[in-house]
C-alpha cells in the first residue's frame, strides 16, 4: 500500500515537472522569457521582391533586382494574395529557409 502511494506521488511530481517544462517552451532563455529578437524574426521573416520566372511544384522562382534567382517554397500555410503566375512582380515574406509565409502580386 505504501509502495503504491509513493509511486503515485512520484508520478504526480513527474507530470508537474513536464507541464512546467512545456509552459517554458524551447525558445526561452535562462530567465524564463522568450528572446524578443527570435520571436520578431519568426513572426516577420524577411522580404523578397522580384519577378516570377517560373513555378515548379509549389516553388516560385523569383528573379530579384540584382539578377539573382531565389526559390520560394510554398505549402498550404502560405498566404497567397491573388493568383500568382510567371511574369508577375511579387513581394513575399519568407523565413530563413526561404519558405514563403505570404506572396502578393504588385503592380
Amino acid at each position: 500500500m505504501v509502495a503504491i502511494a509513493i509511486f503515485l506521488l512520484c508520478l504526480g511530481l513527474s507530470t508537474a515537472v513536464q507541464a512546467e517544462h512545456m509552459k517554458a517552451g524551447p525558445s526561452e532563455g535562462k530567465g524564463g522569457q522568450a528572446d524578443q529578437k527570435d520571436m520578431t524574426v519568426q513572426k516577420r521573416g524577411h522580404i523578397i521582391q522580384g519577378d516570377v520566372v517560373r513555378v515548379e511544384y509549389g516553388t516560385y522562382v523569383v528573379k530579384q533586382k540584382d539578377g539573382k534567382e531565389v526559390g520560394l517554397e510554398t505549402d498550404n500555410t502560405t498566404q497567397m494574395m491573388g493568383q500568382i503566375k510567371k511574369g508577375d512582380r511579387i513581394v513575399a515574406t519568407v523565413n530563413e529557409q526561404n519558405h514563403a509565409l505570404s506572396i502578393q502580386a504588385v503592380p
